[in-house]
C-alpha cells in the first residue's frame, strides 16, 4: 500500500486556512457556489476519508474498500459490473460549513476530529437512490437522511 502524502496532522492546519480565506472572500461579497468554499470542502473531503477509511487511496475506489457500505440494490449491480454512485451521507457543502463555523468558533484539533469522524460518511447507491437522497435532503445534515430515503446500507465484502 503507498503512504499518502496527506495525513490529519498536515490536514487540518491546511483545513483552518482554507476556513479563514472562505470567511475572507465571503466578508468582500464573493460567494461559496462562486468558488469560496471549494478549498476547504476538498480538504474536508481529504481529511475525512483519512479519518474514516484509512488505507483508501482515492475516494473512487471506494466501491473495491473491504469496509464500504452499499445499499442491497447498488451492491447487486455493482457486482454486475455496473455503475455505483459515491454519496456522502452528510452533504458535503453543509459538512464544510459547520466545520468553518467550529473553526471560526476556535474548537481544538481534537474536537474537529471527532466532529469529522462522527459526521463523515460515504455510502454506494445506485443512480435512482441517490435521487431519491438527494430530493429528501441535499442541504442539511441529517443522521436520519437514509432511512427518511427509506435506504438501507449494509457493509458487504467487496468483490476482487
Amino acid at each position: 500500500m503507498r503512504r499518502s502524502k496527506y495525513s490529519y496532522k498536515n490536514l487540518l492546519p491546511m483545513f483552518r486556512k482554507a476556513a479563514a480565506l472562505r470567511n475572507e472572500m465571503l466578508d468582500v461579497g464573493f460567494t461559496d457556489n462562486g468558488g469560496a468554499i471549494h478549498s476547504a470542502e476538498r480538504i474536508l473531503d481529504i481529511l475525512g476519508m483519512r479519518l474514516k477509511y484509512p488505507g483508501l487511496s482515492h475516494v473512487n475506489n471506494l466501491k473495491n474498500y473491504s469496509k464500504a457500505e452499499f445499499s442491497p440494490a447498488a451492491y447487486k449491480i455493482h457486482r454486475r459490473g455496473r455503475k455505483v454512485l459515491i454519496e456522502h451521507v452528510s452533504p458535503r457543502r453543509a459538512l464544510t460549513r459547520v466545520a468553518i463555523k467550529k473553526v471560526k468558533d476556535h474548537a481544538t484539533d481534537k474536537e474537529l476530529l471527532a466532529f469529522l469522524k462522527r459526521n463523515y460518511r460515504l455510502v454506494l447507491l445506485t443512480t435512482h437512490e441517490t435521487a431519491l437522497l438527494n430530493k429528501q435532503n441535499r442541504i442539511r445534515i441529517d443522521r436520519n437522511r437514509l432511512k427518511k430515503a427509506r435506504i438501507r446500507i449494509m457493509r458487504y465484502r467487496s468483490p476482487k
